[in-house]
């Protein structure tokens, strides 16, 4: 990515990004690309038919680099542009989506009934969540304090009705996020681009849904939803127990 400002119509002076005129023309389709990385949140991205031009060569070079089409946009504009790529599966695929989300959702159910009961989640006043131990603490209830070790999984955005996964959230701390690339991995293998894309439009449903194929993923006993300023955090318990007065 260049380090050169773009000034965008809409988004103002910002880094820009670099992607195929073919996603510029149809940003519905894969995108060929990096993950986002601190120093580089809009990595150059091409389409598949660039991506043919370049596995011919491993890379871009003197032989392939007058074939592809490059433009600069601003970031924002890669971000919105890469969102829709999740509405790129055929009929077939999305039938497949939709049959393993309802497959994960209702797993998902049954663990948190059973977690629910048996740790009394829901008797505790309070909860406490600490990124520096990645823990979860429920207290203030007649039952010892509840120490819960978690992964988060993304933010819902209320204010912008997006999901961002927590791999893609540098605001937050990596004893939180370690163990989440696990789902991507499942979503490369699979080719589920709701699990590989960063950031795209999403409701409260969404959330739930990917922290149900999260839990699956990751071994969970639950999950756990909190608020934020503009939205919530959700979670996953990986492992819980209480914590007894010494």
């Amino acid at each position: 990515m260049t380090s050169e400002t773009f000034t965008c119509a809409t988004h103002g002076e910002i880094d820009p990004a670099c992607v195929c005129k073919h996603l510029l023309e149809n940003p519905v389709q894969q995108w060929h690309c990096g993950y986002p990385e601190e120093d580089e949140p809009w990595p150059d991205a091409w389409c598949s038919a660039c991506n043919e031009i370049f596995e011919r060569e491993g890379e871009w070079n003197e032989n392939n680099e007058d074939e592809i089409s490059v433009e600069m946009i601003c970031g924002h504009c890669y971000e919105d542009g890469i969102a829709r790529s999740v509405a790129r599966l055929d009929d077939a695929a999305q039938a497949d989506w939709d049959r393993h989300l309802n497959i994960q959702c209702a797993e998902l159910q049954v663990k948190q009934d059973a977690m629910t009961a048996n740790l009394k989640i829901n008797d505790y006043p309070r909860w406490n969540y600490y990124q520096e131990s990645a823990q979860l603490v429920f207290s203030g209830g007649e039952l010892p304090d509840l120490v819960a070790d978690v992964e988060f999984v993304g933010t819902l955005s209320t204010s912008s009705n997006t999901w961002m996964w927590s791999w893609a959230n540098f605001s937050l701390l990596e004893e939180v996020r370690s163990r989440i690339e696990a789902v991507r991995g499942f979503g490369e293998e699979h080719d589920y681009p709701h699990l590989t894309v960063p950031k795209w439009a999403a409701d409260m449903q969404d959330g739930w849904h990917m922290t149900a194929i999260a839990a699956d993923t990751l071994g969970a006993l639950g999950a756990y939803r909190v608020p934020t300023d503009n939205g919530f955090i959700f979670m996953v318990i990986l492992s819980a127990k209480h914590r007894y007065p010494a």
